[in-house]
């Protein structure tokens, strides 16, 4: 039985300021392949595709879905991408520089990944997810 191995991590040093009003969570479901010639990088995903393609290996990114919520401390959202995959998101606490949450990833109605993490903005989180198709998941998260 092959098992998915889940490699969680976020780039960037927590410097910014949380602007608690106004922060929302993206979050986005992407499959990423090796294709030659590589597909053009979807608009919203513009920033983030030299590290997914130097990190991960990756020539081309499908955008599968993506969505945004509020963030508000204390409180729970639901963000789904995709019909299969989603995510149940709870701030645990907002600090200076970062939001501490748990994120539960979902296939269907399995639990498949509770973790805790802290995010700040300009520090995106990605998090490696079972072999698909072609290709692999990825699913990202990000204060904006």
């Amino acid at each position: 039985m092959k098992r998915a191995v889940l490699i969680l991590f976020s780039l960037s040093v927590l410097a910014t300021t949380v602007q608690a009003d106004s922060d929302r969570i993206w979050s986005a479901l992407v499959l990423a392949t090796k294709e030659n010639p590589a597909r053009p990088v979807p608009e919203s995903l513009t920033d983030m595709a030299p590290v997914i393609k130097k990190v991960f290996g990756y020539t081309s990114l499908y955008l599968l879905g993506e969505k945004k919520r509020n963030l508000v401390s204390g409180g729970e959202e639901w963000l789904v991408p995709s019909k299969e995959f989603f995510f149940k998101v709870q701030c645990l606490s907002r600090e200076e520089t970062a939001y501490n949450l748990r994120i539960e990833l979902y296939r269907s109605e399995k639990l498949l990944l509770t973790t805790d993490v802290k995010l700040a903005r300009g520090a995106p989180l990605y998090i490696r997810g079972p072999m698909w198709g072609e290709g692999q998941l990825i699913f990202l998260f990000e204060v904006q």
